[in-house]
């Protein structure tokens, strides 16, 4: 359903101009390639600002609903670190996010919206999901894609999760974390996947070490969502880094969990 081939050109593509970060060249290119991309497969793209400056911008396309207000947001986070191109870091995501929309475009007409959100400020306080709640119903769900390409023989953990899981040690997962209100989220995305997951409803004395993407802000505002990481620097030496880069990035895994969001898409919006 997904090609690895089309994730591996849009990683490409995304990080062929530098950082994605605040007034650097790959900040403009990455915002037109990623409009570009929607506004070609019949996707028309709103531009969501939280702020004056060029990179305080969200990107938002939709597959309009035919039944219910609500929807379900399939999102990543377009920005970098200055650091690093941001191949697996969120290129990644946004990759995946574009398939997914290429996938869902042709659908039958769904009961709820979907949603294609591309965030700004991840790097900077999760900004730009933190400025969308204000968008959305309070029925809203989201499926967050944060890191999705990254693969590896070894795999750490954190220690405040330490007699709460036991760990695989291979980082040949994708793991999915809700909180305790998305825990059916998680469950119906973790049957819809043919790459091994790692599924984690975490726990309250543990929470904080999954608080520091664009997911938090929908857990905050009592709304349901799930994020979807390959556990970014517990696996990947390159975070952060500058060897984040799109010839490092695992296709075939991450177009197995961009086939399942499809399909955990495609059930709830019926």
């Amino acid at each position: 359903m997904i090609s690895p081939k089309r994730l591996r050109a849009h990683v490409e593509a995304l990080t062929a101009h530098g950082p994605r970060f605040e007034d650097l060249p790959g900040v403009a290119a990455g915002l037109r390639y990623i409009t570009n991309e929607l506004t070609e497969l019949g996707l028309p793209v709103r531009v969501e600002r939280y702020g004056s400056e060029l990179h305080e911008v969200n990107l938002v396309a939709e597959i309009q609903g035919g039944t219910s207000d609500d929807a379900v947001e399939l999102c990543a986070h377009w920005d970098s670190v200055e650091t690093a191109p941001g191949a697996d870091d969120n290129a990644s995501g946004v990759a995946g996010v574009l398939e997914a929309a290429r996938a869902l475009r042709d659908a039958e007409l769904p009961a709820r919206t979907i949603r294609f959100v591309l965030f700004g400020g991840e790097e900077d306080g999760v900004e730009g999901s933190r400025a969308h709640m204000a968008y959305i119903t309070p029925q809203t769900e989201a499926i967050v894609f944060e890191m999705i390409g990254y693969t590896a023989a070894d795999q750490a953990f954190p220690e405040e999760l330490a007699g709460f899981v036991d760990p695989p040690a291979r980082g040949d997962f994708i793991a999915l974390v809700a909180d305790e209100g998305s825990q059916g989220l998680l469950r119906r995305f973790a049957g819809r996947l043919e790459v091994p997951a790692f599924p984690l409803v975490l726990p309250e004395l543990a929470a904080e070490v999954a608080m520091r993407s664009d997911h938090v802000p929908y857990w905050e505002t009592g709304r349901r969502a799930l994020l979807v990481t390959d556990t970014a620097d517990y696996r990947n030496p390159q975070y952060h880094r500058p060897g984040d880069t799109a010839e490092t990035l695992d296709y075939a895994f991450a177009a197995g969990v961009v086939t399942a969001a499809v399909r955990t898409i495609t059930e709830l919006t019926q």
